[in-house]
């Protein structure tokens, strides 16, 4: 599973691409979400825009996502707060992901 609820958090698994023509929320996968970047892997300006562009879509701060593991990597782990917000995008995701 690529995102695991626990104690009112959302653990979420990401694939990102970084290096892309732009940023986009690509799918679902069994890897997790996947997410084109656009910024360069240089100096953590890919993992700055991936927490920018998931607070965005979740409808958060910022300082609530929270990147928990793959800072040199491209599979990933984040943290956020499961909101209503949140919630739906996980249902959303599941419903696509089942009728694939």
């Amino acid at each position: 599973m690529w995102f695991k609820i626990q104690n009112q958090q959302v653990k979420i698994n990401i694939f990102a691409k970084p290096n892309a023509k732009k940023t986009a929320f690509l799918g679902v996968s069994e890897r997790g979400l996947l997410i084109s970047l656009h910024a360069k892997p240089h100096q953590g300006d890919a993992n700055r825009e991936l927490v920018v562009y998931l607070a965005k879509l979740f409808h958060l701060p910022k300082t609530q996502v929270i990147l928990l593991k793959g800072e040199g990597s491209r599979y990933k782990q984040v943290m956020v707060p499961l909101t209503i917000t949140v919630q739906k995008l996980i249902n959303t995701a599941l419903v696509l992901t089942c009728s694939a």
